[in-house]
């Protein structure tokens, strides 16, 4: 019993650090602490009472804590979601039976995979199609684990869980690479639409003055010709209603713009 508390402590304990470690760090020190002496204490009693639907509690009090800081819904659920799996399959990754070492091998082997998914993770955000993948694949591998503690299934038959879940683990990891190349694909039909709507828009801007500057062309040489009329005529009277009436609109017109 003991022994049992041990490992599920430690095994709770774990995840919490790797689901930090996968949020950047988003939990304090002490929230780190209050988190894993909680998950510690209600989750091992609820593990053993109702085994592995304890599992609800922790990926559910998990969540809630990353919305408190503020996380994204979908990184809220996946980090705990994706350490949970890390944990099913290194326990069927490490044959150890000393309990001490299997834990240390353990630590080991979700940290590291913690490091290696924080920076996967930002690239897959928001992509929820990868989150219910993950979900139910974790469904899937509890359906296994409990069918075969239910029925009794031979060792012959429980060694190969191993090998259907790093299946499962491939599929998920082809599906995350066949998605990311479409949403690379998407990204940059969008650069170049954008680019393109950019330069139209130019385009017709420098149309636009290009118009604009023919038309003041064409006004300030019929100006200059009124100009020179009424100088050559030296018509004074005409000169200046036409400075008055033509010259200064234009005038107050540009510094109002």
């Amino acid at each position: 019993m003991i022994e049992f508390i041990g490992i599920a402590v430690s095994q709770l304990l774990l995840l919490v650090l790797s689901v930090n470690i996968m949020t950047r760090n988003i939990l304090t020190k002490l929230e780190l602490v209050a988190v894993s002496i909680i998950l510690a204490v209600f989750g091992t009693i609820l593990l053993a009472h109702i085994q592995y639907f304890s599992l609800l509690f922790v990926l559910g009090l998990l969540t809630i804590v990353l919305k408190i800081k503020k996380v994204s819904w979908f990184m809220a659920i996946t980090a705990p979601v994706l350490g949970q799996l890390v944990m099913i399959m290194s326990d069927y990754i490490i044959k150890i039976e000393n309990n001490f070492f299997f834990i240390v091998c353990l630590a080991g082997l979700m940290i590291l995979s913690s490091f290696a998914l924080k920076s996967v993770l930002p690239k897959i955000e928001n992509d929820y199609f990868i989150l219910a993948l993950l979900i139910l694949t974790t469904i899937i591998f509890y359906m296994f684990i409990y069918a075969g503690s239910l029925y009794n299934f031979p060792k012959a038959i429980t060694s190969i869980y191993t090998l259907i879940f790093a299946t499962f683990i491939l599929a998920i990891a082809l599906a995350f690479i066949i998605i990311t190349k479409i949403s690379q694909k998407q990204l940059e039909i969008q650069k170049q639409q954008l680019e393109l709507a950019q330069l139209e828009e130019y385009t017709t801007r420098m149309e636009s003055l290009y118009a604009s500057m023919n038309m003041f062309r064409h006004d300030y040489i019929n100006i200059l010709a009124s100009l020179h009329g009424y100088i050559e005529k030296a018509d004074q009277e005409l000169l200046e209603k036409y400075f008055n009436e033509i010259i200064v609109p234009l005038k107050n017109r540009n510094q109002i713009k």
